[in-house]
């Protein structure tokens, strides 16, 4: 009689069924040894045990998985560890290294994507994706109705039929999903700016000839900026069934100046400018962290300015330090004279989101 038969014949009995072979509720029974899994249940009887859980990676954790390999400083088992995928894994991803970075690197597949589906219409979508980059590189404001549009603008010119081309809403969901294209709001003034004119390129030279005198930490920037303390969001949750609408938005205001220095080691108390010159809540409060002032308009004034700048200087000749102050060419910020260790650097219009 075979091993096999012998462990048949001896469970037979009571907790087994017909074949003999013993409930998983009666596992108790086995004991812990070599070839037994966890719980008591052998592999050589009961198979391999539950399957490992896959999780897909996305293209950029990929391609980066990709770069360690070819960079050739860690073995591929020490990269697999790190990456916390099997070994097969990212020899799979090796083989399809050449597919994986061409379409991380040239944008056919957002960096968060983990599968790559083909559209059903790959002409149309990369019409419209040119067209749409096309309109982005020029600054031009583009919303999911003009994107429809132009899709099927496109399938027309392509000869493909309005009723094989449904361009509907969760079409543009999928394509805007496929190519990590979101709905974002339009801040800064960054794209007014040349950065390669030839103004632009002069100024970049003389701030470098300004700044090679200087080590990090004596290169300091101020700006002001503007805090709306009653100025609720502009997006909330709301049903889907429910219109969303707000009232009137409160204007009320306060002027910051923030200054630090390049390296970070310096960051001044901010200069907080407010409309009333002795608030409410200021009452039984002897210091503030900040310097405060005010004025009708709660903005910053020449006036202001000249007095933070001529105690920023006092400061420095103190340490005995000679630092540059760098500042945008605001009306509020008028050329003070008679500076003993500050060197004034004003930029030139349009150009402080850049420099």
């Amino acid at each position: 009689m075979t091993d096999f038969q012998t462990a048949r014949c001896s469970s037979e009995g009571p907790g087994t069924q017909p074949g003999g072979i013993a409930r998983i509720g009666s596992t108790e029974q086995f004991s812990e040894g070599p070839g037994v899994k966890s719980g008591g249940i052998t592999g050589s009887v009961f198979g391999k045990g539950l399957k490992r859980k896959l999780e897909s990676k996305s293209y950029d954790v990929k391609y980066e998985a990709i770069m360690e390999v070819e960079k050739g400083v860690k073995s591929k088992k020490q990269i697999a560890a790190d990456f916390g995928i099997p070994q097969s894994t990212l020899s799979t991803w090796m083989k399809n290294n050449a597919q994986i970075k061409q379409k991380f690197l040239s944008g056919e597949v957002g960096p968060q994507r983990k599968k790559s589906r083909n559209a059903k219409f790959p002409e149309v979508e990369q019409a419209l994706l040119a067209w749409f980059n096309n309109a982005r590189a020029q600054n031009v404001t583009v919303s999911g109705e003009i994107l429809r549009e132009k899709a099927r603008f496109f399938a027309e010119r392509l000869g493909i039929k309005s009723n094989e081309f449904d361009c509907s809403t969760g079409w543009l969901e999928r394509f805007k999903s496929r190519h990590s294209i979101t709905f974002k709001r339009v801040c800064g003034e960054s794209n007014d700016v040349q950065s390669s004119s030839k103004d632009m390129s002069e100024w970049k030279a003389k701030l470098a000839s300004i700044l090679k005198d200087y080590d990090a930490d004596s290169i300091y920037n101020a700006d002001e900026t503007g805090i709306f303390y009653r100025l609720l969001p502009d997006k909330t949750l709301e049903y889907k069934s429910v219109s969303c609408h707000g009232g009137k938005q409160s204007k009320e205001r306060l002027t910051a100046m923030v200054c630090s220095n390049m390296s970070g080691s310096d960051k001044l108390p901010l200069l907080v400018i407010g409309k009333s010159q002795n608030p409410r809540c200021f009452k039984n409060i002897k210091t503030l962290p900040t310097l405060y002032r005010a004025n009708k308009k709660a903005w910053m004034t020449s006036e202001l300015f000249i007095e933070w700048l001529r105690k920023f200087d006092d400061r420095m000749s103190r340490k005995k330090k000679s630092v540059v102050m760098i500042i945008d060419n605001c009306p509020a910020h008028p050329t003070v004279k008679n500076l003993k260790s500050v060197k004034l650097v004003f930029l030139p219009p349009n150009t402080t989101s850049v420099t």
